[in-house]
């Protein structure tokens, strides 16, 4: 059975069922909200009872007793966030296999990537940002990023050509977004004008 369907869906609502997804997909963020919860409800606890409790550490000899309970305060809450943040990306690494081969095919109409799960096609106006970064070449449609390795290309040559084949077929939108980023490779090459 083939279907195809049409149809449009509005960037508020797009947010707003990313939001629901995400939560739905990942329900352990929503551990951070507690973890925040617990935090500041153990400032402000630490605000209105500091002075008793400071009082009573003194009592039974522990010099700067609330200020240490503070500092264990922030610690404990980075630790907490530093093991959901591992958490949700243990999740992320569970549900795909990231280490497939990715195959880039550049034809006429745009760039394919596909590894042996997955495709995706973006055809040159559907690119929104062409970005270098220090070992890479990034591709993106809005928030969505391929990264092709510098290792992919066969040399230095081939990779700054692939950078300005794909330049040259931007709109014009994602050329004025990309053109800071992809300056200093654009003119690699290029020869002075004669004066």
């Amino acid at each position: 059975m083939q279907r195809e369907l049409s149809y449009q869906v509005p960037f508020k609502r797009l947010r707003k069922v990313g939001r629901l997804v995400c939560r739905k997909a990942f329900p352990i963020i929503q551990l951070v909200w507690l973890l925040l919860l617990v935090y500041f409800a153990a400032l402000i606890g630490l605000v209105v009872v500091g002075n008793t409790l400071e009082a009573w550490l003194s009592a039974v000899g522990v010099r700067y007793g609330v200020e240490m309970l503070f500092v264990s305060l922030i610690l404990l809450a980075l630790a907490g966030i530093w093991g959901l943040r591992r958490l949700q990306v243990s999740q992320v690494k569970a549900r795909a296999d990231f280490d497939q081969v990715i195959r880039l095919t550049q034809d006429d109409s745009g760039l394919r990537f596909a590894t042996e799960d997955t495709e995706f096609y973006f055809k040159w106006r559907g690119i929104s940002q062409l970005l270098l970064v220090h070992d890479s070449v990034v591709v993106s449609h809005g928030a969505l990023f391929f990264v092709v390795p510098d290792t992919a290309f066969a040399g230095a040559g081939d990779r700054l050509a692939f950078i300005r084949e794909v330049y040259s077929r931007l709109s014009d939108k994602a050329r004025s977004i990309s053109e800071k980023h992809v300056r200093a490779a654009l003119s690699q090459g290029e020869q002075p004008s004669a004066a």
